[in-house]
């Protein structure tokens, strides 16, 4: 299976976590986090003063989904807090960013398009217009939003430079049953509300292919 490099930015303070970071650190209505026992809904809430955990691997999550004639790769990223705003506006807690790619095989081994999440629209891009590392796709991570982006530099308000730590040898798991829990991964509200599970982003979980059509 071909799978993304990602690039943080230099001055990157948030890393890809386990979704277990949640257990250490969240309560629901006030009591710690489960993922094998989640509520019906409700919001995790993380505590204003968290810090990145530094001692914790680098996690990702991996799926694979039939759709329109090709096989896409799904590359999840979670990260505890997007501290990204604009005039005041964006900061929430809890971030799930994901790359995918469209293949012509199960396994993986043969893409030939490509989508990155930015923010709650994509970019995508055939496969041989990505920068590689050998066969596998470059992905530049924007500071604090972490928004994916094919190339490193400036894009409106994002700044990814390419100049952070290179993600390489992401330890890619399965999901668990929590990926579809509907409640929301954190207790920010708002324009910058906290994240769905990547299991109630519909169009990106269950339509791939719509979601690569409609990025830019």
């Amino acid at each position: 299976m071909i799978s993304p490099v990602f690039v943080l930015d230099s001055t990157e303070k948030w890393r890809p976590q386990p979704a277990e970071t949640a257990e250490s650190l969240a309560t629901i209505d006030g009591q710690p986090v489960k993922l094998s026992k989640l509520p019906a809904n409700g919001r995790m809430d993380f505590p204003p003063d968290m810090t990145d955990p530094q001692d914790t691997p680098i996690v990702g999550y991996h799926r694979a989904i039939e759709a329109a004639d090709l096989w896409w790769q799904q590359f999840w990223l979670w990260y505890l807090y997007n501290p990204w705003e604009v005039a005041g506006v964006g900061k929430h807690e809890g971030d799930w960013e994901f790359v995918q790619l469209g293949c012509l095989d199960q396994e993986g081994n043969k893409p030939i398009l490509a989508t990155a999440s930015q923010h709650r629209v994509g970019e995508k891009r055939e496969f041989w217009r990505c920068e590689l590392r050998g066969e596998r796709p470059v992905i530049y991570v924007a500071r604090a939003s972490h928004a994916n982006f094919f190339t490193p530099g400036q894009r409106g308000v994002d700044e990814a430079d390419g100049k952070g730590e290179t993600l390489s040898g992401i330890d890619w798991r399965e999901f668990g049953g929590w990926a579809e829990w509907p409640g929301m991964w954190g207790n920010s509200t708002g324009h910058g509300r906290s994240p769905s599970s990547p299991g109630a982003q519909t169009e990106r979980w269950k339509t791939p292919h719509l979601f690569h059509s409609s990025a830019h």
